[in-house]
C-alpha cells in the first residue's frame, strides 16, 4: 500500500486488486514485445514511486539489458532491499551469473557511489533459496567488502555480512593470507561455529612411532644413569621423569626433561642455580658434553647436556616438585580419559609443526595439553579437579592427592553418554578456540569452569592459562599480542580449511593464492591433502600470512608444468601471448655472472602455473620474440631483485624492462610499514652526513633473498634450491643439456611471483605501495647507472667513487662502485642510534646515489666510508 497525505495526516492507500487472470493475461501480452519495446514501456513505470507500477515493470523483465535498467532504476531511488526481492521473483534466473551482473557499468557506478543501497541490495541477494557462486562471492569480496575495510566503512560493511555466512568465511580466508582486514578475523571467527552443526571430523593424524616403547627405554636408561652418577656426590638423591617423556606424549626426538630431589639441599626456584652449577661440573665427569650448560637465570636453573649414546638432548632441573605433580595429574587424567591421549597427541605434533610451541613468546607443549583438557571439561566431556598441591620434597603423596581429588570432582554430564568419535572431537577443538572461548574475560583452568579474570584485564583479550599445580602462575602469560593474534588466527585456519574441504572446492582460478589465479585450471588434490596441508611447516615469523601458501603447497606437487623452448619460435610466440591475456607473469633471468657484462643464458616465464624457460644461450634469437613482452606497459612483470636482470637485458640486447613488481621492495615496504606502526620514534640511521643519514630500522629486510620470502610468506621451502646454488660456478648456465636440478631451480624462481605480488599487494597501504613503484623504478633504473670506477681497473684506494647503495644490513652498508665491484662501508656503533630532526632531512635508501672512499682491500672486500652525497635531480 502506498501512503497518502490528507489534512497533514499520512495515511496508507489501499492496493488495487488484480484477478490472476489478469496478470496472466498482462504477462502473455508482455510476452509478445520486442526488447526495444520492454525498454521503453519499463521508463515511465521505474520513474514512478508506486510499488504497482515496479510490479509492472517487473512483469516486463527478460533479457540481461531490462535487467540492467529495472535494478539500476531502483537502487537509485536507494531500494536496494526492493530490488534484490524483484530479482528472486523473476520466473527465469540472470542469464548469468550475478558477478556478470554486477560488472555492467551503469549498475556498477551506482553501487560504488552508494555503499548503503549497495550493502543493503547484496546482503537481500545472499538471503536467497540458491546460494550464490563462488564467481559472485568473491567478486563481492574484491569489489565491495575489501574496498570497504580499506577506506574504513564500517557501517555498510557490517550490513553487509549482517548474516551473510559465506562471505564472512571468504574474508577470514582473505584475511589469513593477505593480511588485509586481518583486524577483523576475531570479529567474525564465530562463523567457524557452523562446524559443529555440520557435525565436520578429521582424521586423526598421529603417528605411529608416538608410541614406540624404545624411547622409553632409553629415556629410563638416561634417568637411572644420571641418578647413579649424581648419588656419589649426594647420597639421597632422586632423579624423576616428567612432562611428556613421563606421560608418553613425546616423539622420538624429544628432549629429556629430569627432575632431581635433593631432601638434604632444600632449595627452590632461583635460589637452586648454585646446586645447579655444582651438579654439572659433577655430571662432566662422567657424562662429558661440549655443549653442556647451566641455565641460571631462567625461573627454575636447568642444567641443558646431551646423551652420548641416543644424542638426545637432556634438561635437568632440581628439587621441581610442581613439575613432578604437574605430571601426575596428566597421567591420571589419559587413565581415567582414554581419549585425552590421541588428542593431545594431535594437537602437540600440530602446533609442533606450525611452529606455535617452543619459540618466541608462543606456549609451551605442556601448556597446549592443557587447552585440550580445559576444552573438554568446557564440553563437558571430563570433570574439573581442584588439586591440594603440597611443596614437600617427598614423591609419596602426590598420586594419592591427586585420586582424592577425582573423587571428589563432579562428574561430567557428558560421560553417561556416547562420546563422538576422535575425528569430530579434532575439530570441535579449533572451533572452541577459534570462536567460544571468550579470551577477553575468562580464565582457562583445570581446577573451576567460572574463574573471570580481573576487570582491569578485560581490555586484554590475552589468553590467561592458569597452571593447574601453582595456580598464581598464568602460561600464557608469555605471549604478547602478535603471538596471541597468531594462535588464534592458527585455530580459525583449521576452521577454513575443513570448510573448503566440505564445501565445492573454489576453482584456482578465483584464489590470489593460487599460481593459477585468472586461468582456467581446475582442482584436483590428493585425498590426504587436507591434514597434509594442515600440517605442513610454518615459518615463525610469517605473523600476517597464516594461510598464505596453503594453496601453492597443494598445488606444486602435481600442477607445475615446465617446458625448454630452444628453437620452436611458434611456442615461444604462443607463450607470449598467453602471457599478454593474463596481464601479470613472473620473469627472471639467468646467466654466468649475470649484469651489465655477464652473459644471459636462460629467461623464465610463468604464466600461471606453466613455466617457459627460454634457452638464450643456445638461441638469443628468441630475444626478439621476448622484447615485446618484457617492454609492453599493459603487462605486469613480476620480478625479485631486479637490478641485474634489467641491466643485462638493456645492454646486451637493448630491451627496456617496462612495468614492473619488484617482490623484494615490495616486501622491505611491507617490513618498514609494520616497523613504523611499531615504533614510531627511536630509528636507528647511520649518518652520512649533517643532513643525510640512512636509516637502520629495516636493515634486516632491505634486500632479502628470494629463498627466504618465500619461507617468510609462503612457508614454501625449496631445499634443492639451496643445495644447487652452492654448487654454482661461472659455467653452470653455459653447460647443455640443463640438468633436471637446474630446470627446477629456474622455475621455483618465477613460479610463485605472481602470488606473491597478489599478495604484497594487498598487505600494503596506499602510501606504501606509492614508494614500492618508486623504489622498483629505481630498481629498473639501475641500467642507465653511470660509474666513475671502471671495473678492469686497479680499485682506486684512496679516492672518493661515486656509486648506489646496493643494500642495508644492520652492520654493513653496501655500494655498488662499478656493475662488478661492491664496496662494504661499515656502520659504527655510534652511528647506529637516533638522530635529530635536523640530521633526517635526507634520507637514502637502496638505489639512492652515494660517494664512498676507498680505504683498503681487504681479503677481496673493498672497504669505505661516506662523504656528503652528490647532488642528484
Amino acid at each position: 500500500m502506498d501512503e497518502l497525505t490528507l489534512g497533514g495526516e499520512s495515511v496508507k492507500k489501499r492496493r488495487k486488486c488484480v484477478s490472476k487472470a489478469e496478470r496472466l493475461a498482462k504477462k502473455a501480452l508482455a510476452g509478445a514485445l520486442t526488447e526495444e519495446q520492454r525498454l521503453r514501456q519499463m521508463q515511465p513505470l521505474l520513474e514512478s514511486n508506486r510499488s504497482e507500477d515496479w510490479d509492472s515493470a517487473n512483469r516486463l523483465v527478460e533479457s540481461p539489458a531490462t535487467q540492467v535498467l529495472f535494478l539500476s532504476s531502483l537502487l537509485r531511488k536507494q531500494q536496494g532491499r526492493a530490488a534484490a526481492h524483484y530479482m528472486k521473483r523473476w520466473s527465469h534466473p540472470p542469464q548469468y551469473e550475478l558477478s556478470t551482473l554486477l560488472k555492467t557499468p551503469a549498475l556498477l557506478a551506482i553501487l560504488d557511489a552508494d555503499a548503503s543501497t549497495a550493502a543493503t541490495f547484496l546482503n537481500t541477494c545472499a538471503d536467497n533459496p540458491v546460494a550464490l557462486s563462488s564467481q559472485s562471492l568473491y567478486f563481492i569480496l574484491h569489489q565491495f567488502v575489501l574496498p570497504w575495510i580499506a577506506n574504513e566503512l564500517d557501517a555498510p560493511l557490517q550490513t553487509l555480512l549482517h548474516n551473510f555466512s559465506p562471505l564472512k568465511w571468504l574474508l577470514l580466508e582473505h584475511a589469513l593470507v593477505t593480511g588485509q582486514g586481518r583486524h577483523l578475523v576475531n570479529q567474525y571467527a564465530y562463523v567457524c561455529q557452523e562446524l559443529k552443526v555440520a557435525s565436520s571430523s578429521l582424521t586423526p593424524w598421529w603417528p605411529s612411532e608416538l608410541t614406540d616403547v624404545s624411547t622409553a627405554d632409553t629415556r629410563e636408561r638416561i634417568r637411572h644413569s644420571m641418578e647413579a652418577a649424581l648419588q656419589r656426590a649426594w647420597p639421597d638423591a632422586s632423579v624423576h621423569l616428567f612432562g611428556s617423556s613421563k606421560t608418553n606424549l613425546c616423539q622420538p626426538n624429544d628432549d629429556v626433561d629430569l627432575c632431581v630431589l635433593v631432601p638434604s639441599c632444600d632449595v627452590r626456584g632461583a635460589d637452586s642455580a648454585d646446586l645447579a652449577a655444582d651438579m654439572h661440573g659433577h655430571l662432566a665427569l662422567y657424562f662429558p658434553a661440549p655443549d653442556a650448560v647451566v641455565v641460571r637465570h631462567a625461573r627454575i636453573p636447568v642444567i641443558k647436556t646431551r646423551d652420548a649414546d641416543s644424542h638426545l638432548r637432556v634438561d635437568l632441573c632440581v628439587n621441581n616438585m610442581a613439575a613432578l605433580w604437574n605430571t601426575a595429574l596428566l597421567e591420571a587424567y589419559f587413565a581415567r580419559f582414554p581419549v585425552l591421549r590421541p588428542l593431545c597427541q594431535c594437537i602437540r605434533l600440530w602446533a609442533k609443526a606450525r611452529a606455535l610451541v617452543g619459540t618466541s613468546h608462543m606456549l609451551s607443549s605442556y601448556s597446549m595439553v592443557l587447552l585440550v583438557i580445559h576444552w573438554l571439561q568446557s564440553r563437558r566431556v571430563v570433570p574439573f579437579v581442584d588439586v591440594a598441591y603440597t611443596d614437600a620434597l617427598d614423591v609419596s603423596a602426590i598420586h594419592g592427592a591427586i585420586a582424592r581429588a577425582f573423587d571428589n570432582a563432579v562428574p561430567p554430564s557428558a560421560l553417561q553418554t556416547q562420546l563422538p568419535p576422535v575425528s569430530e572431537l579434532l575439530v570441535d577443538f579449533f572451533v572452541f578456540w577459534a570462536s567460544d572461548f571468550p579470551y577477553a574475560t575468562a580464565i582457562a583452568s583445570l581446577r573451576r569452569h567460572d574463574l573471570t579474570k580481573p576487570k582491569t584485564c578485560h581490555s586484554q583479550p590475552l589468553l590467561y592459562l592458569e597452571d593447574p599445580i601453582e595456580t598464581g602462575r598464568n602460561l600464557g602469560s608469555y605471549l604478547n599480542r602478535d603471538s596471541q593474534r597468531v594462535l588464534r588466527n592458527e585455530m580459525v585456519r583449521v576452521c577454513v580449511l575443513v570448510r573448503q574441504w566440505q564445501q565445492l572446492q573454489p576453482s584456482p582460478s578465483l584464489l590470489l593464492h593460487s599460481v593459477s589465479f585468472g586461468t582456467s585450471a581446475e582442482s584436483q588434490y590428493e585425498p590426504d591433502a587436507l591434514t597434509a596441508c594442515i600440517l605442513r611447516r610454518r615459518a615463525p615469523h610469517s605473523q600476517c600470512f597464516t594461510m598464505t601458501g596453503d594453496v601453492v603447497f597443494r598445488e606444486r606437487t602435481h600442477g607445475l608444468h615446465i617446458s625448454t623452448i630452444t628453437s620452436d619460435e611458434t611456442e615461444a610466440r604462443r607463450v607470449v601471448a598467453s602471457a599478454g591475456r593474463l596481464g601479470v607473469v613472473g620473469v627472471d633471468c639467468e646467466g654466468a655472472a649475470l649484469g651489465r657484462h655477464g652473459p644471459i643464458c636462460l629467461v623464465a616465464v610463468a604464466v600461471g602455473c606453466h613455466v617457459s624457460l627460454f634457452d638464450i644461450y643456445t638461441n638469443p634469437a628468441l630475444m626478439n620474440v621476448l622484447k615485446p613482452l618484457l617492454e609492453d606497459p599493459t603487462t605486469l612483470k613480476v620480478l625479485h631483485d631486479c637490478r641485474k636482470d634489467s641491466d643485462a637485458l638493456y645492454h646486451q640486447f637493448g630491451i627496456a624492462l617496462t612495468n614492473v613488481f619488484d617482490t623484494q621492495v615490495g616486501h622491505a615496504e611491507r617490513q618498514r610499514q609494520r616497523g613504523l606502526k611499531k615504533a614510531k620514534q627511536g630509528a636507528k640511521y647511520m649518518q652520512v652526513s649533517s643532513t643525510h643519514v640512512i636509516p637502520l630500522g629495516n636493515a634486516n629486510h632491505e634486500c632479502i633473498a628470494f629463498g627466504d620470502l618465500l619461507w617468510q610468506c609462503l612457508s614454501i621451502e625449496e631445499p634443492d634450491k639451496h643445495h644447487v646454488k652452492a654448487a654454482m660456478t661461472t659455467s653452470t648456465w653455459t653447460q647443455r643439456p640443463l640438468s633436471a636440478q637446474l630446470i627446477h631451480y629456474a622455475a621455483v624462481d618465477v613460479l610463485y611471483l605472481a602470488v606473491l605480488y597478489r599478495v604484497l599487494v594487498k598487505a600494503l597501504s596506499a602510501d606504501a605501495l606509492a614508494l614500492a613503484q618508486h623504489r622498483t623504478a629505481q630498481y629498473v633504473a639501475c641500467r642507465d647507472w653511470m660509474y666513475s670506477f671502471l671495473g678492469n681497473a686497479v680499485v682506486p684506494i684512496g679516492h672518493y667513487v661515486d656509486g648506489w647503495i646496493n643494500n642495508v644490513t644492520p652492520h654493513t652498508v653496501y655500494v655498488s662502485i662499478s656493475p662488478s665491484h661492491v664496496a662494504a662501508v661499515a656502520v659504527p656503533p655510534h652511528g647506529a642510534s637516533p638522530l635529530p630532526d635536523s640530521a633526517m632531512q635526507h634520507q637514502l635508501h637502496v638505489g639512492d646515489a652515494v660517494s664512498v672512499y676507498i680505504e683498503s682491500v681487504d681479503t677481496g672486500t673493498i672497504v669505505g666510508r661516506f662523504r656528503i652525497p652528490p647532488e642528484v635531480g
